[in-house]
């Protein structure tokens, strides 16, 4: 074999060779940095260039390789960067993390997140509300039992009524909030604009009901009361139709419901055990002392017990 030869063929598996260690090294650039990583906010500053946005993934540990992904992108479609604020995690693999940056998947960094539990009164969700807010319990119940907020809720929602104007009631709109996890804009987020989510989210639940509703003798203040109750005493989902069906019979039959779930809104606290003396307590709320259901809901039941209740 010629000299020639033998040098052509070293070139061509040099060049095989070269290829192959830059498709490994481009492979392992483009792998996720750390598989186990968290998730993080990346910022992408507005005028910020491909380059320095790279670099700057590079620096904060997000890549493997500013060099590679910025050969990648010169084989790929992907165009306009995006400013803002995105959700990236290290266990992503780099071509992901380009599909959020390049679409423009932003996030609202000051974004919170408040889960409402079911079966909770209104003063505990606006406490629930003040652990995530720039609001104080008592500013968000002064909100959410305002005269003005209260008539806005009768005016516009279909469900509320006259009834919840009972000055006997501990508070209007007891019951009416819908237990549910909840994004906000940001802390600053005002009470009003919660507590209108709340009812608009009750509004969605209760709409898928409302011939049941309607064809019923119950009103939907005297549902969401029973189905209150159903949520308290209820301890599975599978108790709920039973329970529901107990106090109908009760209530048919025009006997006492005597349901413990009363008496937390009759003697304003919980207790694991109620007395004989409890159940003596003189209150609208009382179902050990008053015939038929009680004045309103002793809490704000989820989908499962309003269901129930039908």
């Amino acid at each position: 074999m010629s000299t020639v030869k033998k040098i052509g063929i070293s070139l061509v598996l040099l060049i095989i060779l070269a290829i192959a260690v830059v498709y490994f090294l481009f492979q392992n650039a483009m792998k996720p940095v750390d598989p186990s990583a968290s998730s993080d906010v990346f910022l992408v500053e507005q005028g910020s260039s491909i380059t320095s946005t790279l670099q700057k993934l590079e620096e904060e540990s997000l890549i493997r390789s500013a060099f590679f992904t910025r050969l990648y992108l010169r084989f790929t479609d992907y165009d306009g960067l995006q400013a803002g604020h995105y959700e990236l995690s290290a266990s992503m693999d780099t071509k992901s993390m380009l599909e959020k940056i390049f679409s423009g998947s932003t996030i609202n960094p000051n974004e919170i997140t408040v889960t409402f539990p079911e079966g909770k009164t209104l003063d505990e969700f606006a406490e629930i509300l003040s652990n995530s807010t720039d609001y104080s319990r008592d500013d968000i119940v002064s909100v959410w039992t305002d005269d003005a907020f209260i008539l806005e809720a009768i005016e516009n929602y279909w469900f509320i009524s006259d009834e919840i104007q009972n000055p006997n009631l501990k508070y209007a709109l007891n019951g009416y909030f819908f237990p549910n996890t909840y994004k906000f804009e940001d802390p600053q987020v005002s009470p009003e604009t919660v507590g209108k989510r709340l009812l608009d989210q009750m509004d969605q639940v209760l709409s898928k009901y409302k011939d049941s509703i309607e064809s019923s003798k119950y009103s939907p203040h005297e549902i969401l009361t029973l189905a209150s109750i159903i949520e308290y005493e209820a301890i599975e989902d599978e108790d709920r139709p039973m329970i529901s069906g107990v106090f109908h019979n009760r209530l048919n039959t025009s006997m006492r419901l005597q349901s413990c779930a009363t008496l937390q809104m009759a003697l304003g606290v919980h207790k694991e055990i109620y007395t004989n003396q409890d159940m003596q307590v003189d209150s609208p709320y009382n179902t050990y002392r008053v015939d038929g259901l009680p004045i309103g809901p002793g809490n704000s039941p989820g989908e499962k017990s309003i269901a129930a209740a039908l």
